[in-house]
C-alpha cells in the first residue's frame, strides 16, 4: 500500500513539474513540426472523439484516412498553437481558421458535393452531420452584421494534464496565442469565435469560458431514412452543439 502510495505521489510531482509550459505556433512550413502534430491529433483526438468511436470510424481505414486528410488541411493556415512542455513534450494543441460570410464552406464540414465521395460510407455518414449542423446553426443568418468568424477546429490535451487548465490556456491564457490569435483576429475584422462541440466536455469547457449556445442537436434524433440512430454515442454525450462569442468578450474572459 506504501509503495503503491509513493507512486502515485511521485506521478502527481512530475505532472505539476510538466504543468511549466509555453503556447508556440506549429510552424506549417516545418515538415517535422506538422508531423508531430498530426500524430499528436491522431492520438489524443480522433482516437477519443465520441462520434468516430460510436460509429467505430476507426475500423475503417479508408474513412479514417479522409476524414484525418479533410481535417489536416487547416494546419497550413497559420493558425494552430501548440502547448509545449518545460522540457519539449507537446501535451496540446488546437487548430482554427477563420469564416468569411461570402465563403461560408469550412474545411471541416464543406457542403460542396464532393465530400459525399464513393465507398467511405463511414465518412460520409460523419459529414453529412457536420453538414446538417452547419446549415441549421447558420450564424450569419443569425449575426447580419457578422462577417467574418475565428472557428475553433478542434482542440486536443494528452490526457495526462486534462482538467488542468491547459485548455483554458490553449485558447486564450498565453500571450503568445492571445497576441497572434487576436490580433489576427481583428485584422481580419473578425468579431466574433465559434466553436463546435460534439462531446459533452467540450461543451463543458466552452460553457466556462463564457460561451453561448446558439444551436443543439440530440443525436438520438438523428436518424438515416429507416428511422435508425446513426449515431448511438454513450452518456454523457447525448447532443451536438454550437456554441459563439463575441471577440471582445473572449479575450476578456478570466
Amino acid at each position: 500500500m506504501l509503495t503503491n502510495k509513493l507512486k502515485k505521489m511521485n506521478k502527481s510531482n512530475i505532472n505539476k513539474q510538466r504543468l511549466n509550459y509555453n503556447i508556440v505556433p506549429m510552424y506549417s512550413d516545418n515538415d517535422n513540426d506538422r508531423q508531430v502534430v498530426i500524430e499528436f491529433l491522431k492520438k489524443n483526438f480522433f482516437q477519443q472523439e465520441p462520434l468516430i468511436m460510436c460509429i467505430q470510424l476507426y475500423k475503417d481505414v479508408e474513412s479514417v484516412e479522409k476524414l484525418q486528410n479533410h481535417f489536416f488541411k487547416t494546419l497550413d493556415n497559420g493558425l494552430t498553437f501548440k502547448a509545449v512542455s518545460s522540457n519539449g513534450d507537446l501535451i496540446g494543441v488546437i487548430t482554427n481558421e477563420i469564416i468569411v460570410r461570402d465563403n461560408e464552406k469550412r474545411s471541416n464540414c464543406s457542403s460542396n458535393s464532393k465530400v459525399q465521395e464513393q465507398g467511405s460510407v463511414k465518412f460520409n455518414e460523419f459529414m453529412k452531420l457536420f453538414q446538417k449542423v452547419e446549415q441549421e446553426s447558420d450564424m450569419f443568418e443569425r449575426y447580419p452584421i457578422v462577417n467574418r468568424v475565428m472557428d475553433i477546429k478542434g482542440v486536443a490535451v494528452d490526457e495526462t494534464f486534462r482538467g488542468q487548465g491547459v485548455c483554458k490556456a490553449l485558447f486564450y491564457k498565453s500571450k503568445i496565442l492571445n497576441l497572434n490569435f487576436r490580433e489576427l483576429a481583428l485584422e481580419n475584422k473578425c468579431s466574433m469565435v465559434r466553436v463546435d462541440c460534439s462531446s459533452y466536455f467540450s461543451a463543458s469547457a466552452a460553457e466556462k469560458l463564457g460561451f453561448q449556445c446558439i444551436y443543439s442537436l440530440n443525436y438520438e434524433e438523428y436518424t438515416n431514412e429507416k428511422g435508425e440512430v446513426i449515431f448511438n454515442s454513450l452518456p454523457p454525450h447525448k447532443q451536438f452543439k454550437v456554441y459563439v462569442i463575441s471577440i471582445e468578450d473572449f479575450f476578456h474572459t478570466d
